[in-house]
């Protein structure tokens, strides 16, 4: 089984952690684990008055992963110098986009305690603002907030076997075999596999009849192969 395990920081100290992870999760999981990593101050994302720009950083990713759906994403919360956005502000638009509305996500941060700091104590916040901070935070979804240390973490959830996971990798695996699936509807037969996949995680409208039409033609080709028999 494969698996695929995203770091956004902006220090390369944990790259060596993320190797450690891969090698655990072989050994004594058999699974491969594909590791991607991403700077969100890097150069590639800054706009024109080189400052980081959050658009640019999330188009960069959907670009790095455009063939990978990451189970879990691991975002640092601080960026050094960079007070043009901060990992939350990362992770709320990242689940705006339907490929990563599913995802596990931890924020690590050796400075957990700031982050609460910023909702409640930061000087001119409206008790209003402090509820909308606190409401945005919980329909975010994280998963965990660490410090630096998230290597058992990341086991942890990289371990599990989710059923609705299992479909959508499968059809990522077999992306650039055959390109389509031509015995589809017409309105499906000219999207990839990792587009079929992209709307089954990201419940898109019909999502359900896609799924419906996968298992009808795999029923139908057990079927004709029991018929032969």
């Amino acid at each position: 089984m494969e698996k695929v395990l995203l770091l956004i920081d902006d220090s390369q100290d944990h790259i060596g952690v993320l190797d450690n992870i891969k090698t655990y999760l072989r050994s004594n999981e058999s699974i491969d684990l594909v590791t991607k990593y991403i700077n969100p101050n890097d150069r590639a994302f800054w706009n024109s008055e080189k400052d980081p720009d959050l658009d640019m950083l999330i188009t960069g990713i959907q670009f790095e992963l455009k063939t990978l759906k990451p189970n879990l994403i691991v975002v640092d919360q601080f960026y050094g110098s960079n007070e043009k956005f901060k990992g939350i502000d990362v992770i709320q638009r990242l689940r705006e986009v339907p490929k990563f509305q599913k995802c596990s996500f931890i924020i690590i941060s050796g400075r957990r305690e700031q982050i609460v700091k910023d909702i409640f104590e930061k000087e001119g916040i409206t008790d209003s603002k402090k509820v909308s901070n606190l409401a945005k935070l919980i329909n975010l979804k994280i998963d965990s907030f660490l410090d630096k240390d998230f290597k058992s973490q990341a086991i942890h959830y990289l371990k599990q076997a989710k059923l609705d996971e299992i479909l959508p990798s499968k059809l990522r695996d077999f992306e650039g075999e055959n390109g389509v699936i031509n015995s589809f509807s017409p309105k499906y037969n000219t999207l990839t596999f990792s587009e079929l996949a992209d709307k089954i995680e990201g419940d898109a409208p019909d999502a359900k009849d896609i799924l419906d039409e996968l298992f009808g033609l795999t029923l139908s080709h057990y079927v004709s192969i029991n018929e032969k028999l």
